[in-house]
């Protein structure tokens, strides 16, 4: 008898668990863009923040996110690519700025609605962060620079 109270008391909090992770649903108009906007996108899961839903999805064997807001609005869509996947424009534009010695740390490619087509490039030097936001033909547009954190290892010279 224990044994069968304790299987029903697991079924039913997995069941329960179940309930919580996948209840997520996002504004119809954010779904029906979606299925507009990729047709052939296969929707991995729905994501809700304080600001924002998420949608995770695959297409032609490539993860994105879209990202909606609360009211279903689209904000952007975005993917990671590989740094020798950079368009050449862009990659010489870096090159010859302030930033070409820096390291590149991440690319993803963005869509919003002014812009059908940038990229974010994510960089780091020795002291600093920057986050650079380009145009397929080199135009820098933005450029989001900050101190990287200090790392303090305790125990040494104490």
């Amino acid at each position: 008898m224990r044994y069968v109270l304790a299987s029903l008391t697991v079924i039913a909090s997995l069941q329960l668990l179940a309930q919580t992770t996948s209840t997520i649903a996002p504004p119809a108009i954010a779904k029906a863009h979606l299925a507009q906007t990729y047709p052939k996108a296969t929707v991995k899961e729905w994501n809700q923040g304080t600001k924002l839903f998420r949608a995770e999805f695959t297409l032609k064997g490539e993860k994105h996110t879209a990202v909606y807001t609360t009211e279903g609005a689209w904000v952007r869509t975005e993917h990671d690519i590989k740094k020798d996947e950079l368009p050449g424009t862009i990659a010489r534009a870096l090159k010859a700025s302030k930033f070409g010695a820096w390291k590149i740390e991440d690319v993803e490619e963005h869509a919003t609605p002014e812009v059908a087509s940038l990229f974010k490039v994510k960089l780091e030097s020795e002291k600093e962060k920057a986050e650079l936001f380009f145009l397929p033909d080199g135009q820098l547009l933005k450029e989001e620079v900050r101190a990287r954190k200090v790392k303090v290892n305790k125990g040494e010279g104490d």
